[in-house]
């Protein structure tokens, strides 16, 4: 009795990691198949090669969904496979690897967008003074053409009095003349009279 006690206990011992290391450990399933190629659209014919799964072939004929297909190969093999392991989709592993490269892609593209705009920012920031002087010289030049503006109005206005000023002292000048003329007639007048009766 103590014999068969201790042996199993042994036993027990013995067995007890395996059964550890088997029960709570998670795994999965792989999605990695073969297929055969086989000679004929039989499940009994002889094989002719595997192709795994994620492979890209060209149905040339299909016996059904449910029955097989013949395909040609990548490289050129030609043969009979269940029908159900084709698919119009690629392999979720494929299609993985593909996303991955299109994520990658993006990410490169928006490191090299955020790369411009950091060095658009940076020109941005350098030519700032420049624009704002540029503005105050705009400024500047709209002010010294209202000057301008200013002083040709001014120009046309001393022209225009210096004209009348000059028409003005003209007039003056005859009608000074006119008065003089007018004083000084009377007295050639009698003047010239004397002389004729002297003679």
């Amino acid at each position: 009795m103590k014999n068969t006690f201790f042996v199993t206990l042994a036993a027990l011992l013995v067995a007890s990691p395996a059964l550890a290391q088997t029960g709570g450990q998670q795994q999965y399933i792989s999605d990695e198949i073969s297929v055969s190629i086989r000679e004929a659209p039989r499940n009994d014919a002889p094989a002719l090669g595997i192709i795994k799964s994620g492979a890209r072939v060209t149905v040339l004929e299909s016996l059904g969904a449910e029955s097989f297909a013949r395909i040609r190969t990548s490289d050129g093999r030609t043969g009979w496979i269940t029908a159900r392991f084709l698919t119009a989709q690629p392999a979720a592993a494929t299609r993985l690897v593909q996303t991955r490269e299109e994520l990658d892609a993006a990410r490169a593209q928006l490191r090299s967008l955020e790369s411009e705009l950091a060095s658009a920012k940076a020109q941005l920031s350098k030519a700032r003074p420049a624009f704002e002087l540029s503005q105050e010289n705009e400024k500047l030049q709209a002010a010294i053409a209202e000057h301008e503006r200013t002083a040709a109005d001014l120009q046309l206005r001393y022209d225009a009095a210096r004209q009348q000023r000059k028409t003005l002292l003209t007039g003056a000048g005859l009608l000074s003349g006119g008065v003089i003329l007018g004083l000084l007639m009377p007295w050639f007048l009698r003047s010239g009279r004397r002389r004729r009766s002297d003679f």
